[in-house]
């Protein structure tokens, strides 16, 4: 083979390989203008969550919402970080008042459980120190649409200043949902007890039970 027949196959050959590396390259853009288009011109589309008024599914005094939460109390017990709900009672009397759910931990601490589905009031704090001074329970839980600051300031001086035989929680109730779907509800913990600060005032205790009731909590 002569030396222009050389350089004539070789010229052949790039440009059979220029034309198949343009062809690639033709499919590729294709492809990736294909998924462009399917994700909305390269912007990938998301739903608004949108918040539903709770007393539009729950009826004001709460009525439905106990018998919902009495199925569901894993939910709250996971943001609670309890080990464990489950109802043992319901619409309890104490004094002129009525705890709407009596609750039991896995390890047998009771929990008085109070709804409001509005916004915290003094009446309602009144009915929840109430439930702590009546009833043997080692937690009160206050599910509220918004803890007030002031309530909020309440419970956090019951948490630091009270005895360590019960605790007070302010939970916050919201309804969300995305687009035509159902609501779910979401809790918020507003006010907790703080142990860091127990754990403080116990050591200067002795032989203080308080870490082995942490546990069984």
């Amino acid at each position: 083979m002569t030396q222009p027949d050389v350089s004539a196959a070789s010229s052949e050959g790039s440009s059979a390989r220029s034309a198949i590396s343009h062809a690639g390259n033709s499919r590729g853009q294709v492809d990736l203008e294909r998924a462009s288009r399917s994700f909305g011109g390269g912007s990938i589309q998301l739903a608004d969550l949108e918040e539903v008024d709770v007393r539009t599914v729950f009826q004001r005094d709460g009525d439905g919402f106990s018998g919902w939460l009495a199925g569901n109390l894993d939910k709250l017990a996971r943001e609670l970080g309890v080990s464990g709900l489950r109802e043992v009672g319901r619409d309890i009397a104490v004094g002129s008042f009525t705890v709407d759910i009596l609750a039991q931990t896995d390890k047998g601490r009771r929990v008085a459980v109070t709804n409001q589905l509005e916004a915290s009031d003094h009446v309602h704090l009144g009915q929840v120190i109430t439930f702590a001074a009546g009833l043997e329970v080692s937690a009160v839980i206050w599910i509220t649409t918004r803890v007030g600051e002031e309530h909020r300031g309440v419970l956090d001086w019951l948490n630091q200043h009270g005895d360590d035989e019960v605790r007070f929680f302010g939970v916050e109730l919201r309804l969300l949902r995305i687009g035509n779907s159902l609501p779910a509800a979401v809790f918020s913990v507003a006010a907790k007890p703080n142990d860091w600060q127990k754990v403080a005032r116990q050591r200067q205790r002795v032989s203080s039970p308080f870490n082995s009731r942490m546990r069984e909590f």
